[in-house]
């Protein structure tokens, strides 16, 4: 009865390290909208709030997250700027290689001057972008963004609705993933440190 036991046990320490041994090499899953056949991300030069011209191009072997907003916006753009700020604390000295770039919507009133202001708010080096109309109408187009100006009248004149989803551009310049706003900042954290580490 003991050796009936005793098989039992050696049994049930055999499926446990089956299964530990499965979730240990299963594959990473990446948490957003992962986009699994290679797509290089539209290409742009915008006025930086660095004081410079900021070209997408440049900036390849960074992990780069687009975010479209306002320095205007009442909600939506300060929650995520600070949500950004917190993955920046989260990955320490590994945030070295990841870039966060906010483009506005609404460059009648964000030149380079205020975007800078607004976000040292936040983190002085976020990358905060204008230009033309022209410029701007481009990129919102290549890359999906819904913008529309309401005129809501009193101090605050118009609010611009726009779309929200951000966007991760690998190290090698393709678009990787894309998130909801309200993705839990766990998510946003683990996938950037499972693509810090590929080498790509």
């Amino acid at each position: 009865m003991k050796n009936f036991g005793f098989m039992w046990l050696g049994a049930f320490v055999i499926i446990v390290v089956f299964l530990g041994s499965i979730l240990l090499i299963e594959p990473y899953k990446l948490k957003g909208s992962e986009i699994t056949s290679p797509v290089v991300a539209p290409s742009f030069s915008l006025q930086s709030s660095h004081g410079d011209q900021y070209r997408l191009k440049d900036h390849q072997g960074k992990i780069i997250i687009l975010f479209f907003g306002y320095t205007f916006c009442p909600d939506i753009c300060p929650t995520t700027l600070y949500m950004f700020k917190e993955v920046k604390d989260r990955l320490g000295k590994n945030f070295n290689d990841v870039e966060i770039v906010f483009i506005t919507v609404d460059p009648e009133r964000d030149n380079q001057e205020k975007l800078s202001n607004y976000l040292s708010t936040f983190d002085n080096t976020f990358f905060g972008l204008t230009g033309s109309m022209n410029d701007l109408e481009k990129v919102w187009k290549d890359y999906g963004v819904y913008r529309q100006v309401n005129n809501v009248g009193g101090t605050t004149g118009y609010l611009v609705d726009h779309s929200t989803r951000l966007y991760l551009i690998d190290k090698k310049g393709n678009l990787k993933v894309t998130y909801p706003v309200d993705t839990p900042l766990s998510d946003l954290v683990s996938d950037l440190k499972f693509l810090l580490k590929t080498k790509d």
